[in-house]
């Protein structure tokens, strides 16, 4: 049970303030567990140099960043329980200090409790931004309309796929909600990834973003995470090397399902996902973990 004085503080690094994940998983975490555990706890979002103690810290994948060895032992000597997000990279090397470990996605929770079996790890899943509920208005329904939210490095795009999906530039580095008022326009969430070194564990974030809006998605079966979520089964995964021609044969598939009962299917699988993202859903996580 929680004790009824629980402090708690999502800790960010001021040089990363505006960063879309020390928004999301910094100061909007921070709100969805205020509501999830009311009067039960303070909450509250703090920048790594405050004053810390006896509290149970959310650190965020910038804090992580910047966060040196004496700064982490110094918190631990002021009695304060430590959980270091790390969201879609690798622990750093100062993990010895977590008390936890917190998993943004289901293929890290696997992977961490494996690769770290003597440190607690907790699965808080990423939630969708919450300004979406404002921004998702009904899709179109005259004909297929697809875009890609996000960094436009990110995606396998050329001319010819541009020619059907629309790109919207999404730049996690700053805060610009221009690309919400774009959310409307579309049906379909293109989401066929590149591959880049950098990459580990990605949430299954634009899956939620479409099934928040009410749209189905298309990516490549290889994304491990988008298949946890969606089931093998999901009308619109690209199977083998998801190179140009199989991508514009995929989204040819697509257009022409637009609207048939396996269109209707798909969006029924991604109405599973929304529920399954929920704030409520997210907030339980954050309590367990939290406690």
């Amino acid at each position: 049970m929680l004790r009824s004085t629980l402090d708690v503080h999502f800790v960010y690094a001021p040089t990363f303030a505006e960063s879309g994940s020390t928004v999301m998983r910094g100061r909007q975490l921070a709100r969805i567990a205020e509501a999830a555990l009311g009067r039960r706890a303070r909450v509250r979002y703090s920048p790594l140099d405050a004053d810390l103690r006896r509290s149970t810290l959310f650190l965020t994948k910038g804090a992580l960043r910047v966060a040196t060895a004496e700064r982490l032992e110094a918190l631990k000597a002021a009695g304060n329980r430590l959980l270091f997000d790390v969201v879609d990279e690798a622990p750093p090397p100062t993990s010895g200090y977590a008390d936890a470990i917190v998993a943004a996605s289901l293929t890290a929770f696997t992977d961490l409790q494996r690769d770290h079996p003597t440190r607690e790890v907790v699965l808080v899943n990423h939630h969708v931004d919450p300004r979406l509920d404002s921004a998702a208005r009904t899709p179109p329904t005259d004909r297929l309309r697809a875009g890609y939210f996000g960094e436009l490095v990110n995606a396998v795009l050329t001319p010819r796929i541009e020619e059907r999906v629309t790109p919207v530039l999404v730049d996690t580095s700053s805060q610009d909600p221009a690309w919400l008022g774009r959310i409307p326009e579309f049906n379909l969430h293109y989401a066929v990834r590149r591959f880049r070194g950098a990459d580990l564990h990605k949430p299954f974030l634009k899956g939620f973003t479409a099934a928040h809006t009410g749209c189905n998605i298309l990516i490549q079966r290889s994304q491990a995470e988008a298949v946890l979520w969606l089931g093998d089964d999901y009308p619109y995964l690209i199977d083998g090397e998801p190179d140009e021609q199989a991508i514009l044969d995929a989204l040819a598939h697509v257009r022409d399902d637009f609207g048939s009962p396996e269109w209707e299917r798909g969006l029924d699988i991604m109405r599973g996902v929304r529920e399954r993202t929920s704030v409520a859903r997210i907030g339980r996580e954050l309590a367990r973990a939290l406690r």
